[in-house]
């Protein structure tokens, strides 16, 4: 179009004149004047159609990365939690294992691994609550109620494939032990055999615990004071061998136990004295009669000490000295005694060998004996008698 200068009028692009007042139109003029009208009135391009999309995508992805460095840093963590938990289970510390799997739980709850876990070690920490039940029942002596439980929880060990189950193996054992050892200390109470203690012996050699160890004491006091009872009864009949042959059984058992060994050589002292005055007896059967004059002389032992006392084992030992005032060698000499206690109540009449078997004239003897059955704390010694032979 065409506008006309004079009065503004659009015309024709290939008008000359102005259709409305008639005056010329400068063409090329007007054209520019449209050009640049157009040019102005052209509106300028918009680019925000383009960035909006990219900045949003460029947010999205920077979301993304970061939901992706966090939940693999959690991932991280969570498994880092799931391997200490596991090693603290292994090491029997359930509670703590515990601890870090809850933990674990409350960062990816759907993770199954971790609930399994949980699971297992729960199963565990309820076999080993009733492992504490059966130490309770081995306490109160209940051992029926303990064995049976010990045996359900074996079966459900052995029925479960949890590798944690090997963690309970040592407390396991232990509560097993201990019922043995209780089993044992309540048999022995009645066993009055050597042979049936020393098998309860054996069996508790194989056993390392603090309780087996007291047993196994208990049970050797008893083998001793059973052989050293069996003893003196064998020496009072004179048989020897026999007591020497039981403080020896004794002495498998009870290896270098003072009482059994000052025992033996007690006894071996008194076999001694006995067969040497028995060879004695023998060779002065001829002689019966002027022995006897002998006794009835003035008395050629003297009795310079006699003494009562109780050893660190509670046993009443009786000692002595003899001196002797004979002008020729005198042997076999024996010392009756009795032991009095409380309101002079005699207690027991015995009698002691002196040692050694003879005395040269001046020479001094000593004589000793033990009493393990005289439980009165204050006892004296009174000797009623000394017998002994002239050569």
């Amino acid at each position: 179009m065409v506008i006309c200068t004079e009065c503004g009028r659009e015309n024709q692009p290939d008008s000359r004149y102005c259709s409305n007042c008639g005056e010329p139109l400068e063409t090329e003029s007007i054209q520019v004047q449209e050009e640049t009208l157009n040019h102005e009135n052209k509106p300028e391009k918009n680019y925000w159609p383009m960035v909006l999309p990219i900045a949003v995508l460029a947010i999205m992805i920077g979301i993304v990365l970061y939901n992706y460095n966090h939940t693999k840093a959690v991932n991280e963590h969570v498994d880092d939690q799931k391997e200490r938990a596991e090693e603290l289970a292994l090491e029997g510390k359930y509670k703590q294992a515990e601890e870090q799997l809850e933990e674990a739980k409350k960062k990816r709850p759907n993770y199954n691994a971790i609930q399994q876990n949980l699971d297992s070690l729960h199963k565990v920490m309820n076999l080993d609550k009733r492992l504490d039940g059966v130490s309770d029942a081995v306490e109160n002596n209940e051992l029926e109620k303990a064995q049976k439980e010990l045996t359900s929880v074996s079966s459900q060990m052995r029925k479960d494939e949890n590798r944690l189950m090997v963690t309970l193996t040592p407390k396991f054992n232990t509560m097993d032990s201990r019922i043995t050892v209780s089993k044992i200390n309540n048999e022995v109470k009645e066993m009055t055999s050597v042979e049936d203690l020393a098998e309860k012996l054996n069996t508790l050699s194989g056993l390392d615990l603090e309780e087996a160890t007291r047993a196994r004491e208990k049970i050797m006091d008893k083998i001793v004071s059973i052989c050293t009872k069996k003893a003196e009864e064998a020496m009072k009949e004179k048989q020897f061998n026999e007591a020497i042959a039981t403080v020896d059984q004794g002495l498998q058992y009870a290896v270098n136990h003072d009482k059994l060994a000052q025992l033996k050589e007690r006894i071996r002292q008194e076999k001694q004295a006995f067969e040497q005055e028995k060879r004695d007896r023998i060779e002065r059967a001829m002689e019966q009669a002027a022995e006897e004059a002998l006794k009835n002389q003035e008395e050629a032992v003297k009795v310079d000490k006699v003494e009562a006392k109780k050893d660190e084992f509670g046993d009443l030992k009786v000692f002595g000295e003899v001196k002797s005032e004979a002008t020729k060698i005198v042997s076999s000499i024996e010392i009756t005694y009795d032991l009095i206690g409380k309101d002079d109540k005699v207690l027991a009449t015995e009698t002691a060998q002196v040692y050694p078997m003879y005395l040269n004239p001046g020479d001094t003897g000593k004589f000793e004996k033990m009493h393990y059955e005289i439980e009165e704390e204050s006892v004296s010694v009174k000797v009623t008698n000394v017998q002994w032979y002239v050569e």
